[in-house]
């Protein structure tokens, strides 16, 4: 690799890191917002899993977010137990085989985790009163659409069935 392109490698991998923790502090800032409109204190945000489990509280319940949780640590473990990922060198790697029964449900596992992060996107928009549509933009741009939720006008109007 010539220094040029190392020095672009750099650069690149610099601009990303800083995009990053700028929308994960935005990220944090908007869900204090957030859930201060509804009612919970605004510290929630700053601690990652329970920042989760409050926001399921406040637009789901909290089932949900034991669910959604433990199908996504179960698809990670049934992965590694299954033999689909080795610990090679320090680093986990794919190595492509293993039980074919255990990669089913490790799968599974995977489609029910996506499955409650798209609904948990749909029922954050509801419970601030905006549309499903408006959910997808939660689910795929979380930075800017909570910040819509958080400061702009909407109102926190509890899960919505």
């Amino acid at each position: 690799m010539q220094m040029t392109d190392a020095a672009a490698l750099a650069g690149l991998i610099s601009f990303i890191s800083i995009f990053m923790i700028v929308m994960l502090v935005l990220t944090i800032v908007a869900r204090w917002k957030m859930f201060t409109k509804a009612g919970e204190a605004g510290w929630k945000s700053l601690i990652p899993i329970y920042c989760d489990y409050t926001l399921f509280k406040l637009v789901w319940n909290a089932k949900s977010f034991w669910i959604y949780t433990l199908s996504g640590i179960g698809s990670v473990a049934l992965n590694i137990l299954g033999g689909q990922y080795a610990v090679v060198g320090g680093q986990l790697v794919a190595t492509g085989g293993g039980n074919f029964f255990i990669g089913i449900l490790a799968y599974l596992a995977g489609i029910i985790t996506l499955i409650y992060t798209v609904i948990s996107s749909i029922k954050t928009a509801l419970a601030y009163g905006k549309s499903p549509i408006f959910g997808l933009g939660v689910l795929l741009l979380p930075g800017i659409f909570n910040l819509i939720l958080g400061f702009g006008k909407s109102e926190y109007k509890g899960p919505q069935y």
